[in-house]
C-alpha cells in the first residue's frame, strides 16, 4: 500500500505498488490491515476527567458525580493526549459531541491528522433557532472536520430544539446524534414521570409543565419525528422488541458504547437482537469521564466479551463503513482503495481470527 500521509495512493501486490518507488518502506510482517477506524461517539471536551470516574454507580449517581466536576476547565494538554491516543490505536475520524469546546476539539483533531464531525449540543427548553448556532460551530468548520448541531436526549432538550438541531443536520448533510434509551431511569421517566431519575430532573432540566408521554424512549423519538436514516441513536441499551422494529423501519443507526455502559452501570445493549432486526451498528468510546481510554479495539473486546457469537464482519462494519456512510464519506473513509483518506489500522493479533469472515 502506497500512502501520502493518510491518503491511499495505491493498493496491490508489493512488486506492483513499489515499482519505481524510492521512498521509505515499512514492512509490518504478518499483519492484517483494515481501514482507519471511525469513533462514532465521543465527548473529547471531557478528556481532563480521565481516570477520575468511579465505576458502577448507576446513572443518577454518575450524573451527580459528573456535575460536581470542573466541566468548564478544558485542558488543551489532556485533549491533545486523548486525540493522540485515539490516533495511535487506529482511529482516523471521530463524531464528537459537546457544548463548550468545539473549536478546540476541531483544532486537536486536525493537529493529529484526524477528521470527523464536531457536534454542538442543543440543551434545555428555551427557544433556540438555527441562526442562533453557537460560535463554536462556525469556528469548528474546516478541512477534514465538519460541524453541526445535535440534541442531547429527550429529557434534556425540548422537542422544538431537537427538531431545530435535526434541521441543521439535514441542511449540512450530517448525522443527527441523540442519546436514547441509555438507562432504566430514562425509560421510567418517559413512561410514567416517576422514579429516581425523574426526581433528579424535576426543578432542574424539566419545566413544571412537562408531562410524561407514556411511551418508551424510542416510541417518543418516533412521535417527535427524530428517527430516520440520518439519525445516530447512541447507547440504545433498554429496548423492547417493538422499539427495535421501530428503529429498523426508520433506518436509524445505533451507536453502541459497551465499556461506558458497563463503567456507569446502566446495562448491556443487545447487539445480536439489534443486528437480527436489521439495524446498522456503529461503535463509540463515549468520554474519558466514563471510559478508561479511547481505543476502539478495546471496545471490540468488550463487545465480544458480552456477545461471543457476534459476527466479525458486522463488527468491522461498525468501525468503518457504517459510520463512514453516516458522514456521507463512504468514498473516502472506511475503505482501503486509491483515493481514500482514512489511512490504515493494524488489527490486534488477538482479534484477527475472531473478526475474519470465517469467524463466528
Amino acid at each position: 500500500m502506497l500512502l501520502s500521509g493518510r491518503r491511499i495512493l495505491a493498493v496491490g501486490p508489493r512488486r506492483a505498488v513499489l515499482h519505481g518507488f524510492t521512498g521509505p518502506v515499512d514492512d509490518l510482517g504478518e499483519a492484517v490491515l483494515v481501514p482507519g477506524l471511525l469513533n462514532a461517539h465521543s465527548h473529547l471536551e471531557l478528556s481532563h476527567l480521565a481516570g477520575a470516574s468511579p465505576a458502577g454507580l448507576g446513572f443518577c449517581a454518575w450524573v451527580g458525580w459528573l456535575m460536581a466536576q470542573p466541566l468548564a476547565a478544558l485542558s488543551f494538554e489532556a485533549l491533545g493526549k486523548a486525540v493522540a491516543q485515539a490516533a495511535d490505536t487506529g482511529t482516523t475520524a471521530v463524531i464528537d459531541v459537546g457544548n463548550r469546546a468545539g473549536p478546540a476539539v476541531a483544532a486537536a483533531l486536525r493537529a493529529a491528522g484526524l477528521s470527523g464531525l464536531v457536534c454542538h449540543e442543543y440543551l434545555g427548553w428555551g427557544r433556540l433557532a438555527p441562526q442562533d448556532l453557537p460560535p463554536a460551530l462556525a469556528a469548528a468548520a474546516g478541512d477534514g472536520v465538519a460541524a453541526t448541531a445535535s440534541g442531547h436526549a429527550l429529557y434534556s432538550t425540548s422537542p422544538d430544539n431537537l427538531r431545530r438541531a435535526m434541521a441543521v443536520c439535514r441542511d449540512r448533510a450530517a448525522p443527527f446524534c441523540l442519546h436514547l434509551a441509555e438507562h432504566t431511569g430514562e425509560v421510567e421517566l418517559l413512561a410514567s414521570g416517576t422514579g429516581e431519575f425523574a426526581d433528579l430532573l424535576r426543578g432542574r432540566l424539566l419545566p413544571k409543565s412537562w408531562r410524561a408521554p407514556g411511551r418508551t424512549p424510542v416510541a417518543e423519538a418516533k412521535a417527535q419525528g427524530l428517527l430516520g436514516p440520518g439519525t445516530l441513536a447512541v447507547h440504545a441499551v433498554h429496548l423492547t422488541p417493538d422499539d427495535r422494529a421501530i428503529l429498523a423501519a426508520s433506518g436509524t443507526t445505533v451507536c453502541l458504547c459497551p465499556r461506558s455502559n458497563a463503567r456507569i452501570g446502566v446495562g448491556t445493549a443487545d447487539a445480536p437482537a439489534l443486528l437480527a432486526a436489521g439495524i446498522r451498528l456503529a461503535l463509540g468510546t463515549d468520554s474519558l469521564a466514563s471510559n478508561d481510554d479511547l481505543d476502539l479495539w478495546n471496545e471490540v473486546r468488550a463487545l465480544l466479551a458480552a456477545h461471543p457469537n457476534l459476527p466479525g464482519p458486522a463488527i468491522l462494519a461498525a468501525l468503518t463503513t457504517v459510520p463512514a456512510g453516516l458522514l456521507g464519506r463512504e468514498a473516502t473513509l472506511g475503505r482501503l482503495a486509491p483515493g481514500a483518506v482514512g489511512g490504515v489500522a493494524v488489527m490486534p493479533p488477538d482479534l484477527v481470527e475472531r473478526l475474519s469472515p470465517a469467524g463466528k
